[in-house]
């Protein structure tokens, strides 16, 4: 981030000077338009330097925002996966007893099942003893 301000910075300066100097090659060189043509490029570029400046601490103060930004998405980003790790045991632990729920569904299932042919086979003795009668 800061090599890309730095890098910013320096093509606007470079600019900058390269406008004086074609402005200063465009206008006519008479000595007295020299001069003045000086007296105003130095303080062009005087003005123009202090406004580099207000825009340098701008963007550092930016960045500084920048910055900070990221450390609270960081912190977020942290909250995030020790949540997601607490939800994982979690998880793993509802689908182990949803397993022990159906395994014990499933011994009473046949716990059931052998009671109900017992049943069966008890009422089928007793139907047979009253038909032979």
């Amino acid at each position: 981030m800061i090599k890309k301000l730095t890098l910013i910075l320096l093509t606007i300066i470079f600019w900058i000077f390269s406008i004086n100097i074609w402005f200063a090659n465009s206008v006519d060189n008479s000595e007295n338009n020299t001069n003045t043509r000086v007296d105003h490029s130095e303080k062009t570029t005087l003005r123009l330097s202090d406004d580099i400046g207000k825009m340098a601490d701008r963007i550092w103060k930016m960045a500084d925002r920048i910055g900070i930004m990221a450390n609270r998405i960081l912190i977020m980003a942290d909250k995030i996966l020790k949540t997601q790790e607490i939800q994982s045991k979690n998880l793993q632990i509802t689908q182990n007893n949803i397993l022990k729920t159906l395994n014990m569904i499933d011994k009473s299932i046949d716990a059931n099942n052998k009671l109900l042919a017992s049943l069966i086979s008890s009422n089928n003795a007793v139907v047979n003893c009253m038909c032979k009668k």
